[in-house]
This record gives C-alpha cells, structure tokens and sequence, in this order.
C-alpha cells in the first residue's frame, strides 16, 4: 500500500487520543492486528485498513488523497488519480468524497483470492458495472450470481452483501457510491 502507512496510522491514532486497545475494539479487529501495522509488520486489507481509518474518523479517499489535487472544471485527469492497492485488491479513486460532488466512483480490480471476503453493510446505495472478469456476488439468503462483462447490480444500503473473482482471472469494474462512504 504505502510504505508511510504505519507510522501514519499510528499518528492518527495518537491524534485521537486513543490507545491500541480502544483503536482495535472501534474499528472491530484485535489489538494485535493494530500493533502489527503500526509497527510495519503486518499490511492490512484494504476492507482493515477501512474499519481502521474509519473508527479513526477518516476515509480511504481522505487517507490517500494527494496533497494538492488538480481539477479542470468538471473534468477529473486520470494522472491527478491516487489507487491504492493491498495484493488482492486494487482501487482508482475516481471521484472522491467531497463538497459538490454527490457519488463517489471507483476503478476496482479484485484478484482472484484463496479466501472469500467477509460479508459487509453499507451506510450507502452501490452500483457497479463489470469491464472484464467474472464476478461472484453474494447478497445474504439469496443464490449466489455470476456476472459477466456488461452485467450491472444495484445493492441499496444495509443490505448484507460481498463480491470476489468467481475464476482464476482478475475481475475489473467500475463502482458508485451514494451518498460517498469513503
């Protein structure tokens, strides 16, 4: 991800006037898991570092946005875009959150992993489009389906859901989030 993460995180957590302890019990991991980013032995998920920067009162977006973003009117250049990547799973920031801007939109390729993601609950509606891959998406007491390039879905918020690379091949898409969560 970014080889400033831990000592980043360890400031925020400073910052906020919390020890190890009270980080890990807010954002829901163990206090071991806390440690061992801060001290640069352990690169969390990116779903990790969200709960994390989360309880900490930030955002991914916010986290990594680079100090001084351009923009031309309504045009967003794909060079002034920060990604952020943790192995398995790689997103553009396309619009981020934001006075002005209602959505925020990602670029995401999801690598094929040997284990699931965790089932998760958003505060907001997403949307997403499939470029390329096969998608699995779960939504919680429904099958299981399979999306193919050109498939959409529509997940309102609260609805318990994950997606992951149904094969051995990196699954792209473009996803919306409204209002922005990150």
């Amino acid at each position: 991800m970014e080889s400033q993460l831990p000592q980043r995180i360890q400031m925020l957590r400073k910052r906020s006037g919390l020890s190890i302890r009270q980080l890990a019990g807010l954002a829901g991991v163990t206090p071991g898991i806390i440690s061992c980013i801060e001290r640069g032995k352990n690169s969390p998920s990116i779903a990790t570092l969200q709960k994390i920067l989360s309880a900490l009162g930030t955002d991914l977006a916010s986290f990594f946005a680079q100090e001084k973003e351009r923009r031309e009117g309504p045009i967003f250049l794909r060079e002034h875009m920060q990604a952020i990547s943790d192995g398995i799973r790689t997103y553009t920031i396309v619009f981020r959150k934001k006075p002005g801007i209602g959505v925020e939109m990602f670029d995401e390729t999801l690598g094929p992993a040997k284990r699931r993601p965790p089932f998760e609950t958003l505060k907001c509606d997403v949307a997403g489009y499939l470029l390329s891959g096969s998608l699995a998406l779960e939504i919680k007491k429904q099958p299981k389906r399979i999306l193919r390039p050109g498939d959409a879905f529509y997940i309102p918020k609260g609805i318990e859901h994950r997606g992951f690379a149904a094969e051995d091949e990196p699954v792209r898409l473009i996803t919306v989030y409204h209002p922005g969560r990150y």
